[in-house]
């Protein structure tokens, strides 16, 4: 049986070689590093929070305003700071319930209801280019309204 030759299909252009030093290497490395400590640390944070904020609600003690506290039984430094209060602060705004303004408005008339939910234009790309294709619209206007727009994202890869 004869001994068949095989070829190697690299080539030194395909081959690897080594890679220069990039300055960028230690600095994304650390930004990386960072992100992913950051997640963890976020997700840490929550989770503390909401038990802290639980403690509060259920044996805190409430202001005139119904904000709620714990008083801490001595100072905790941290930083530059110095923590005596544990606060879960009541926050009050103001929201219009749609469901029941348009029942109200719609009630007192189609002017009224049409002053209080006025119209709005929103464009519809879809129809575009319906317009487009019966020839109410051309390519030079098609191509002065859709325009593109160019963003750019950071992200680090992985495998």
């Amino acid at each position: 049986m004869p001994e068949e030759h095989l070829e190697s299909t690299a080539s030194p252009e395909t081959e690897p070689r080594p890679v220069p030093f990039d300055p960028v290497i230690p600095t994304f490395r650390e930004w990386a590093t960072l992100k992913a400590q950051q997640t963890e640390l976020t997700s840490r944070m929550n989770k503390l929070r909401d038990k802290v904020t639980a403690a509060v609600q259920q044996r805190g003690y409430a202001d005139h305003k119904g904000s709620q506290y714990i008083d801490l039984p001595f100072p905790i430094p941290v930083g530059d700071s110095e923590y005596i209060r544990i606060k879960r602060e009541r926050r009050v705004s103001i929201v219009a319930d749609l469901d029941a303004a348009e029942r109200i408005t719609k009630g007192r008339g189609q002017q009224i209801y049409r002053r209080a939910f006025p119209p709005v234009p929103t464009l519809d790309a879809d129809e575009l280019y319906v317009l487009l294709q019966e020839g109410e619209l051309t390519e030079e206007d098609m191509d002065q309204i859709m325009v593109q727009k160019e963003t750019f994202a950071f992200r680090g890869l992985t495998t």
